[in-house]
């Protein structure tokens, strides 16, 4: 068997994004081809803009901090221990509304798909009037 079955901190891909940084676990081999798994931390007042995973569901669970979760035109404030499903295809945002880090655990299924893995849909009506872009 060829799988990796344990994933050390050093095998984790960070990625730096303007809103702070995520770090894949599995992306999405060598373990489970079929999952994305990730730790992204957002800083106070930045945020995921709106977008959308066609084909794809995701898991967020809130680890640190308070973040504003957006799920198509409904919001809820999430804190540590709390969670959110979003279905595949629905347009979603996370926006860290603390003044310290937010650390989320995020995971999204399938990976398989001949789709990209997100599609930005902040500049579109009427997710650009729900709430202000990151900045």
């Amino acid at each position: 068997m060829s799988r990796q079955f344990f994933l050390p901190e050093n095998s984790h891909f960070v990625e730096p994004v303007d809103q702070g940084t995520n770090i894949w676990i599995n992306y999405p081999a060598p373990v489970t081809p079929g999952l994305f798994a990730a730790k992204a931390e957002i800083h106070p007042g930045k945020g995921h803009d709106f977008h959308r995973h066609p084909g794809r569901e995701e898991l967020i669970l809130i680890l640190e901090g308070t973040v504003e979760q957006w799920i198509n035109d409904t919001c809820q404030r999430l804190g540590p221990g709390d969670a959110a499903v979003i279905p595949a295809g629905v347009p979603h945002a996370s926006f860290n509304t603390g003044n310290t880090p937010a650390t989320l655990f995020v995971a999204l299924t399938p990976t398989e798909l001949n789709q990209p893995l997100a599609e930005d849909l902040s500049d579109q009506k009427p997710w650009n009037t729900l709430r202000p872009r990151n900045s």
